[in-house]
């Protein structure tokens, strides 16, 4: 079928179109890759959420260290400080840090103990059971800490020895009441997506999410294996584990914890959930970067689509007005042409044989009559121009007689497909024109079809003398009509004595 000569109107929007796709598809494989990518997310989430929970816990466990410090070394350089001294050193510690209930000073051998609370008047209190046993497990100048039970609220105690500038013994500590801990905890992240639980070397819960796990041992949870591995190798763990607090999978990161002299375990507990939100929003989020950049260039490609068809269609009424204005001037050519070349037949017949000039006029009235009827149409069908041909062939055929022959090949199914009108009329008379013909050398022309070419053929004896003009002007007539209305065009060829014109058959129009 022959091509449409024009690019056609839906080729740029298929192109788009193609670009398209081939986004959509570079945007799918980039989703294998942003699953990698989101995979190794993953693992920065929880590395970076634990040790952001990790480093709170570090820096508010150390206060209390801090502030038991502090005290030490003012003992130290006060071996006998004063009731309003003593007040005022232990009001501005407790402002340091929310999380202590209580400060307390004991002498080396004294049973009593001088207790500075918070929210409480100071006093001299019998020492308990448990201070008097903490006290005396304390080695050198370390300190040393443990959970007491003795009251409604256990208590994280805090201890270390001092000496004073006269060589007297001195125990300072602070207390500080899980509740007070877990409150304080949850009022400086409330909103985190990670828990803590922190154990003590003795491996006591002190801090946890859950206020009646505080107080209890690391043996009751699940975390008792972790948490030993810890304490021994002082390196952090990684490990998936189903939380006995909110009884579902998370991600739970161990890590060492220097308070003081004593190495402590910290417990980061990530839910998968909250994991896999911030996956869910990195996808959600390259999705609609995806699919507004999607959109954004189907936008273009619409725009641009609408902006090219309309230079098109300007482009192409330009194109069709000149090439309409073209055919109508070769159009205008083809009664004179057609007219000359058979007045120029009738007067060499008159000279030879005036009564078949007689037969010949009157024919050719009947053929000329019909040429009037189509001279503005371009394209006519196969079928109608053999009709056609056959006619002209039998007005030649009383000139020359048996000199000439017409054999027509012609597929039914290409009956209606098209031709430029006339244009086997202008083949037939040029291989008349321009062949020597007689009663020796007959002139045998061959019109057949092939694929979807017509195929016209002739023995070729050229006369010494040629009318070039009268052939070009036929020749570029039918030109003219292809170039309009196709790509392809006529091909002509001669050799071993035939010449050969080839014409694309057009569609049948729908």
């Amino acid at each position: 079928m022959a091509r449409q000569r024009h690019i056609p109107k839906g080729r740029p929007l298929m192109a788009g179109t193609v670009l398209l796709i081939l986004l959509v598809a570079v945007v799918l494989a980039s989703g294998r890759i942003i699953n990698g990518i989101a995979v190794q997310m993953s693992g920065r989430i929880v590395t970076q959420i634990s040790q952001y929970h990790y480093r709170l816990l570090q820096v508010e466990f150390e206060r209390p260290v801090e502030v038991l410090t502090t005290a030490a070394r003012f003992t130290h350089s006060h071996p006998a400080p004063s009731e309003a001294e003593m007040s005022v050193l232990t009001a501005t510690l407790m402002e340091t840090d929310p999380k202590i209930g209580c400060i307390w000073f004991m002498e080396r051998g004294e049973t009593v103990v001088r207790t500075y609370p918070r929210r409480r008047t100071p006093g001299v209190t019998a020492a308990g059971e448990e201070r008097r046993q903490l006290v005396a497990e304390l080695r050198d100048d370390s300190v040393r800490s443990c959970v007491s039970r003795s009251g409604e609220t256990p208590v994280w105690s805090l201890v270390c020895r001092v000496r004073d500038e006269r060589g007297g013994e001195h125990f300072c500590g602070v207390d500080l009441p899980l509740t007070d801990i877990y409150a304080y905890m949850t009022e400086q992240d409330p909103h985190s997506p990670s828990y803590a639980t922190l154990f003590d070397p003795e491996g006591i819960i002190v801090y946890h999410p859950d206020h009646r796990r505080l107080g209890r041992s690391v043996s009751e949870t699940r975390d008792s294996t972790a948490f030993r591995e810890v304490l021994v190798s002082g390196r952090k763990i990684i490990a998936s584990v189903v939380s006995d607090y909110l009884e579902i999978a998370e991600e739970r990161i161990y890590y060492p914890l220097q308070l003081g002299n004593s190495r402590w375990v910290a417990g980061i507990g990530i839910p998968r959930l909250a994991i896999e939100q911030e996956i869910d929003d990195f996808h959600l989020y390259t999705i609609l970067t995806a699919v507004v950049s999607v959109l954004f260039f189907a936008t273009l490609l619409v725009v641009a689509q609408r902006r090219w068809r309309r230079e098109y269609d300007l482009r192409r009424l330009s194109e069709q007005e000149s090439a309409q204005l073209h055919l109508q001037q070769v159009l205008e050519q083809i009664d004179p042409h057609f007219l000359f070349n058979s007045l120029n037949s009738l007067y060499a017949l008159i000279r030879c044989n005036p009564e078949q000039a007689r037969e010949f006029t009157l024919t050719l009235s009947k053929v000329y009559r019909h040429v009037l009827e189509r001279r503005k149409q371009i394209l006519s069908t196969l079928a109608d121009e053999i009709d056609f041909t056959w006619q002209y062939y039998s007005l030649q055929k009383i000139r020359f007689g048996d000199r000439i022959e017409l054999t027509t090949a012609i597929d039914p199914a290409l009956r209606n497909w098209r031709i430029p009108a006339m244009s086997l009329q202008t083949l037939v008379e040029n291989a008349l024109k321009h062949n020597r013909i007689t009663s020796c050398n007959p002139l045998h022309i061959r019109i057949r079809t092939e694929g979807e070419s017509l195929l016209i053929e002739n023995n070729f004896t050229p006369r010494s003398e040629g009318n070039a003009e009268s052939l070009g002007v036929g020749l570029e007539r039918i030109r003219s009509v292809y170039r309009f209305y196709t790509e392809e065009n006529i091909s002509i060829a001669s050799d071993s004595g035939t010449f050969r014109c080839r014409l694309p058959l057009l569609p049948p129009e729908k």
